[in-house]
């Protein structure tokens, strides 16, 4: 019998209207006094409204760290050095997926608590305790996991409501792939007998994703257009942030990232995607991975729900061309690195492979 090591939840998860203003209560019952922020610009500007005014008036201007650029390996060690030095007690990290990863990365590191205010719902990192780091020009680099678990997640609705409804898209678009993925992983790993528990239970949350997306994310759009918080949004929220997260925080690597996150990695290498959103990337990936297993089937009813929503579902539609060989290349050169998750899957695996995927997917979508 393998050993396994769960790390399905946070410490502690709030979400509802007004969940932000009991943080003082929960600072005081975690025991923390000293606190430091990460958050991104506009997050924070959105954010303190919801805030407690008691928590406000203990933040000084030094202790805010803004969370410009990336999430590279450099910044989150200077960071933890720092709260070492000051006896920081706990990181809020506050906004999306890099503020939250930085804020992680550096409670990790100093050994510190990490409280996560997500002001968007575009990744399920305010969930999952790892960090996905990147090169300073915004290359992706690798992710670490966490040896514990975030200690608090709380979530106000009504922040997200309010945020550019092109991340709660990303965030649709990054959420479905853990089915996908996960679904991959499990072929590949268990081809036969039964899963075990902790596997069954992210296969579960797995599955919880897919249903709630495909039945409830044209309303949950729709509610983020008109700034509206309906139950549909909350949740579409609660399955980006918390089943999404649980998905690899039960199934570890048999509910991670497979082949659509290959394909968002090796994507990076082109310099017209840099606009583009994780999620938004990795919804394209789906579709790729799906190419690559040839299942036409899915891959034609997801064309569907893309269309509704509004999704990529062609190269062109990040300004990239099939007629660009070298750069089709390169892509997927950086797609099949010997690292890269897409070779967990039970398919061999090569460039080509993923060429010959790109085409497929641009002459199903013609």
């Amino acid at each position: 019998m393998q050993t396994v090591t769960v790390k399905g939840s946070p410490s502690h998860y709030q979400i509802g209207e007004g969940s932000l203003e009991y943080l003082i209560e929960n600072l005081n019952d975690l025991r923390v006094k000293r606190i430091a922020v990460v958050a991104g610009r506009t997050a924070w500007e959105k954010a303190k409204p919801y805030l407690p005014s008691a928590l406000l008036d203990q933040i000084e201007e030094k202790d805010i760290h803004t969370a410009d650029g990336h999430c590279t390996v450099e910044r989150t060690d200077r960071l933890a050095s720092i709260y070492e030095e000051q006896q920081i007690d706990a990181v809020i990290g506050i906004g999306g997926g890099t503020a939250l990863d930085i804020a992680k990365a550096a409670a990790a590191n100093a050994q510190i608590k990490s409280i996560l205010i997500p002001t968007i719902a575009a990744t399920c990192a305010a969930w999952t305790p790892l960090s996905v780091f990147y090169q300073e020009d915004g290359a992706h680099s690798h992710y670490t996991e966490f040896p514990e678990s975030n200690t608090l997640v709380v979530v106000e609705p009504a922040i997200i409501a309010e945020a550019p409804v092109k991340y709660l898209k990303a965030g649709i678009g990054d959420t479905l792939a853990k089915f996908y993925e996960a679904r991959s992983l499990v072929e590949a790993f268990y081809p036969e007998g039964t899963l075990p528990v902790w596997l069954q239970i992210s296969q579960f949350a797995a599955r919880a994703c897919k249903d709630i997306l495909l039945d409830d994310s044209e309303a949950a759009i729709q509610a983020c257009e008109s700034n509206q918080v309906t139950d549909a949004l909350i949740r579409v929220i609660e399955a980006i942030i918390a089943t999404g997260g649980m998905v690899g925080g039960f199934g570890g690597k048999a509910g991670r990232i497979a082949g659509a996150h290959s394909i968002h990695n090796g994507l990076t290498a082109a310099p017209q995607i840099a606009d583009s959103l994780h999620g938004e990337i990795v919804s394209y990936g789906i579709l790729a991975q799906l190419a690559i297993e040839q299942d036409k089937n899915e891959l034609t009813k997801l064309l569907a729900y893309y269309d509704t929503w509004g999704f990529p579902t062609k190269l062109a539609d990040f300004s990239i061309h099939t007629d660009d060989q070298e750069l089709l290349e390169t892509i997927a050169k950086k797609v099949t690195r010997e690292e890269e998750s897409i070779h967990l899957m039970k398919e061999e695996i090569n460039a080509n492979t993923v060429i010959d995927a790109f085409l497929q997917l641009e002459s199903v979508t013609k």
